[in-house]
């Protein structure tokens, strides 16, 4: 069965900021593309043959995508998680950094992951506790239906429900959640780090858009995450969803809530002296948190405008005389030489600088089967930039 999720306050690193170490070598969007990650490891002299770090002092920086699309997911988290106890114990450091996918997947959107890899996650308990989930499904909706009648549609049949949650889906939903060994491990991740004179995170800084202070883009990830929590935990209490219930059905859930209290309101006769309708006050804060939820799409973790820093492409998508004003503006109001971010595949498939250097994509692809492209890792040693690849060095600054 589903146990009940304990609300904890979550550990949270606001953001990094770290003297340059010897060697800073930043990695982009793996999505699980666990085999071309440990050869790119070794290629860069971090890991050993073993798969043990060898990196000495080195700074290794994920810049978050790990999770979603590929098969070897579980495999890219249980060595990243190593890597980072195994640095710190050798002088080393590893900073791993959110990406979208991996906020998604702390927030139950789940439309990109890999259904072999749920099948990783099964146990020999996986068929028994999907039937009961998909009993306690059909009792809730029963229920449900009683409450908002025509606002509700038809239930999935047995066989799509089924289909939507193959074994190992709920125990991966569990892993990830906020109690789970690998949900635990993430929300105590940044969103952005400032290594030397770079600047490392997912998406990008909105030229408009981004803070004095580089730690408030965490800190805002961090509370919207928080605050989805809270309010998943308020819908359950009120019997508006179940626990196992991901981001869309949640998100569906409240808009029937919705059309069912526009329903009761538009029947309680003309608002109220003070202008609100006859509502008691808990019945309008919980109104008031259903339309809050409307609003998530605007959140810095969901982004629809790709505004915010898990999902900006203006560094890939700026012409190189409109961009360049950008650039020069971002790394000199941050005091750094460079701005690295993955998130967006060049054409090329390359690690790519941009703005007379100010900015390098360093998203290549690395899940081939998917995107045909390669793994790839930059370099900083000093003043030099090197492109990496499993074959071939290529220096990008000298």
């Amino acid at each position: 069965m589903w146990l009940p999720v304990l609300w904890v306050s979550l550990a949270w690193t606001a953001g990094v900021a770290l003297a340059q170490s010897d060697r800073v070598v930043a990695i982009g969007d793996i999505h699980g593309a666990a085999g071309p990650l440990q050869a790119l490891l070794m290629t860069t002299g971090l890991t050993d043959e073993t798969g043990h770090w060898s990196g000495g002092s080195a700074t290794l920086v994920q810049t978050g995508d790990f999770t979603d699309r590929g098969t070897g997911v579980k495999v890219v988290l249980d060595l990243l998680m190593r890597l980072e106890s195994e640095a710190s114990a050798a002088g080393g450091r590893v900073v791993v950094l959110l990406g979208n996918h991996e906020a998604m997947n702390l927030m139950g959107i789940l439309r990109d992951v890999n259904p072999e890899l749920l099948a990783s996650f099964e146990t020999p308990q996986s068929e028994a506790r999907r039937d009961a989930n998909y009993d306690a499904d059909v009792a809730f909706m029963a229920d449900r239906a009683t409450v908002l009648g025509s606002l509700l549609p038809d239930p999935l049949s047995q066989a799509e429900w089924m289909a939507a949650h193959p074994l190992g889906f709920f125990e991966y939903m569990e892993a990830l959640g906020p109690d789970g060994t690998y949900g635990r491990w993430l929300l105590s991740k940044p969103v952005v780090a400032h290594v030397g004179d770079s600047i490392l995170l997912h998406g990008g800084l909105h030229p408009t858009a981004s803070p004095a202070d580089l730690s408030d883009l965490s800190e805002t990830v961090r509370s919207e995450i928080e605050t989805y929590y809270r309010y998943r935990e308020e819908l359950v209490d009120h019997g508006v969803i179940l626990l196992f219930f991901t981001y869309q059905e949640t998100t569906t859930a409240v808009q029937q809530e919705l059309g069912y209290w526009v329903q009761m309101v538009s029947h309680t006769g003309p608002p109220a002296p003070d202008g609100n309708v006859s509502l008691s006050r808990d019945e309008r804060a919980f109104v008031s948190m259903l339309l809050d939820m409307g609003d998530m799409g605007s959140w810095a973790v969901i982004d629809i405008a790709q505004e915010g820093p898990l999902w900006f492409r203006g560094f890939s998508r700026w012409a190189e005389d409109e961009g360049l004003p950008h650039a020069q503006s971002l790394t000199e109001r941050y005091g750094v030489k460079r701005i690295i971010v993955g998130h967006t595949i060049p054409a090329s498939r390359l690690i790519t600088p941009r703005f007379g250097n100010r900015v390098f994509l360093i998203d290549t692809g690395m899940l081939v089967a998917h995107y045909s492209g390669r793994p790839s890792a930059l370099e900083i040693d000093g003043s030099r930039v090197t492109a990496v690849y499993l074959d071939r060095r290529v220096p990008l600054v000298p």
